[in-house]
């Protein structure tokens, strides 16, 4: 009995010390202040599961749970502790992730000195990107993606020589890289897209030979791509929608272990071959879109790229027929070749993940074969008018063709109007019958209306995100218009969307065109940070009434 008591009494001594010793672990004061103030600031509030008794290095914030991805835990964050029995935590990661916190990076966040993961991305944060940022030299991974942060980008984050990875995509910043960047040694992974910036890359960041994931899109980069991309360790290169001339820079065919590449939008300079891509046969989308490229498509062996699932060359100078080997890649689901010059008949079989074929705008001839269930855009080429019948397309295409005439010296109308992605027609208050526009549109498709009076073709595919449909509603009321009905539907397009006039008279024509903004709402969110950026143009048509 007296051994069993014993045994008790140790058992009661151990968890009194146990006790005892969690209530010694506290987070640095220094460290507890700096939260409570960048979450007041913020607007944030300590979650109970991590800051308990008041005491922010506490439960999750000190055990195995996992922050990332983890909706129930935001805002979070993670200690580290030492010193044993009076140990002492500090705060190192942080995460405000898209809960609109609102306002300028609060001051008080550099005093968390020992953070090495920040994560404040789809925000509404405003100001500048502080200097003080600068400090924190102990951070490995950094977002500041999806907010309205504004001003140059602090030349000081070129003292945080351990980071890894770091986001500023989808911002106003303004200027150029600072060429401090060229520091950042360890660098892997940078996003930069959609943030603003502007001019040259700076020659420092050759130094960054640890990149692997470089996304650059939508910004206003200017000069030539530099010689210096193709001595990174690039899996994943992102240049679409900036101002770079050509040519594109040779030493890009070094880059074997890309498996992402999307180029574009080459305004001006000399013109590209498609050579570079030859050994790049891991690559698992591949877009080079109006990248000033002359050159046949049978310069390059694609056989080889058996990973390849997207392809996307229009809008260059490709020449030359469409070889068989391209089309029967097993792997390639989705193919853009429109806006070329490509000439001759199209080969007689596609390969099983084939579903997705845009030729439109070419000058293609001859018969088009029958390829199943897969989506075909021939708009625009020199088929013969009896198309349509011939090869089990959608009706109206012989009316869609470059030198084939519909309704020719037999006009059908003169006015047409269609509210895009309604499905029933409404009247308008300018007396207009507005036509519905509820067909199903993929990524390489066009339908003509049975009368017909008007078509629509559709291209490009939605790469990282999408709904799975080309149409979306909005309940939203639009005050400042009589028609706020022809405002609930909206088709979309991630590339090109043309609509076509069949059978008009010769005369002048007024075209007015109606938009309203309801996919970005007007309020301090990160979901209001998206930008609209396309062009409009209307082309008229000879007076055989040929598409050029």
């Amino acid at each position: 009995m007296g051994r069993r008591r014993q045994a008790l009494h140790g058992a009661a001594l151990s968890l009194l010390l146990l006790a005892a010793a969690a209530h010694a672990q506290q987070t640095d004061p220094g460290d507890a202040a700096a939260l409570n103030a960048v979450f007041a600031k913020l607007g944030q509030k300590a979650l109970s599961s991590w800051n308990i008794s008041g005491d922010p290095c506490t439960g999750a914030a000190t055990d195995n749970t996992n922050i990332d991805n983890n909706p129930p835990f935001n805002p979070a964050i993670k200690c580290e502790c030492s010193g044993g029995n009076a140990s002492v935590c500090r705060v190192t990661r942080l995460k405000i992730y898209a809960l609109d916190a609102v306002g300028p990076i609060p001051e008080e966040l550099r005093n968390l000195t020992a953070l090495t993961n920040l994560d404040l991305s789809q925000n509404y944060l405003t100001g500048p990107l502080p200097s003080f940022i600068g400090e924190l030299t102990r951070m490995q991974y950094m977002s500041f993606g999806i907010n309205a942060l504004s001003g140059p980008l602090p030349k000081e984050l070129g003292n945080l020589t351990d980071l890894v990875s770091l986001s500023v995509s989808s911002n106003n910043f303004s200027g150029s890289l600072p060429s401090e960047l060229g520091n950042l040694a360890k660098l892997e992974q940078l996003y930069i897209d959609s943030a603003g910036f502007s001019g040259p890359l700076p020659s420092s960041l050759s130094k960054l030979t640890k990149m692997k994931t470089l996304w650059a899109s939508d910004n206003d980069f200017t000069g030539q791509i530099p010689d210096y991309i193709g001595s990174w360790n690039l899996t994943d290169l992102r240049f679409q929608g900036n101002s770079f001339q050509g040519p594109l820079p040779a030493t890009l065919s070094n880059l074997v272990q890309l498996t992402n590449l999307r180029i574009g939008d080459i305004l001006n300079g000399s013109s590209s071959s498609l050579a570079f891509i030859s050994n790049m046969t891991s690559l698992n989308s591949l877009v080079l879109r109006n990248c000033r490229i002359s050159d046949t498509l049978l310069s390059v062996n694609f056989s080889k790229f058996t990973s390849l699932n997207l392809l996307d060359l229009s809008f260059n100078n490709i020449t030359g027929q469409v070889p068989q080997t391209l089309l029967n890649l097993n792997s390639l689901g989705f193919l853009f070749l429109g806006n070329n010059s490509l000439s001759g008949s199209l080969p007689s079989s596609v390969g099983p993940m084939l579903k997705n074929l845009d030729f439109s705008y070419n000058q293609l001839t001859g018969n088009v074969p029958s390829w199943g269930n897969s989506q075909l855009n021939l708009v625009a080429n020199n088929f013969g008018a009896d198309i349509s019948s011939n090869s089990g397309l959608p009706t109206g295409l012989d009316c869609l063709q470059r030198n084939t005439p519909c309704f020719f010296g037999s006009p059908k109308s003169s006015s047409f109007a269609v509210d895009c992605g309604s499905d029933r027609p409404i009247s308008g208050s300018d007396n207009s019958l507005y036509q519905p526009d509820a067909a199903t549109l993929g990524a390489a498709s066009y339908y003509v209306t049975g009368e017909p009076t008007w078509g629509a073709s559709n291209v490009g595919r939605f790469m990282d995100a999408s709904n799975g449909s080309s149409i979306i509603y909005s309940s939203h009321q639009f005050l400042n218009t009589l028609d706020t009905e022809l405002f609930r539907n909206a088709r979309m397009s991630p590339s090109s969307l043309r609509y076509y006039g069949i059978g008009l008279e010769n005369g002048n024509y007024t075209v007015t065109l109606q938009f309203a903004e309801f996919a970005f709402p007007d309020a301090q969110s990160w979901k209001s940070r998206g930008r609209r950026v396309f062009d409009i143009y209307a082309q008229v048509s000879v007076r055989s009434r040929t598409l050029t």
